[in-house]
């Protein structure tokens, strides 16, 4: 019986076993026991790429489709929130200047002697 076979073996009957344990129950060095268990370990097999069924294919160009959808509709909604944020400027410097109207007939009106009515107009 080979080296590699015992340390097969061995290492069968007892998974618990350290390298080191192994090596010095069939009298090798700790190295060459990891040699023989990682040759003994199964090799991994790659999967083969197989063709997409006819239902994947479907299914690949709903989903481009929908993605370019919600990419359409993303655009749409940045040149909305675009528009709103523009909106809220004008809204903005109106009442900047609706302030400052008010200020000044304030003012004019209190240069004039122009006094309010009871019911809130102005003369």
């Amino acid at each position: 019986m080979t080296k590699a076979k015992q340390i097969r073996e061995f290492q069968k009957a007892n998974p618990t076993y350290t390298a080191q344990a192994i090596a010095d129950e069939c009298g090798v060095k700790r190295t060459y026991v990891y040699q023989v268990l990682h040759k003994a370990k199964p090799k991994k097999v790659k999967p083969v790429a197989a063709q997409p069924t006819a239902g994947q294919d479907v299914l690949r160009k709903e989903i481009m489709r929908l993605n370019s959808e919600m990419d359409k509709w993303e655009n749409i909604s940045e040149a909305k929130e675009r528009k709103i944020n523009a909106l809220f400027e004008q809204l903005r410097q109106a009442k900047l200047h609706h302030n400052g109207l008010e200020y000044v007939i304030s003012y004019l009106e209190s240069r004039l002697g122009i006094t309010e009515k009871p019911n809130g107009a102005s003369v």
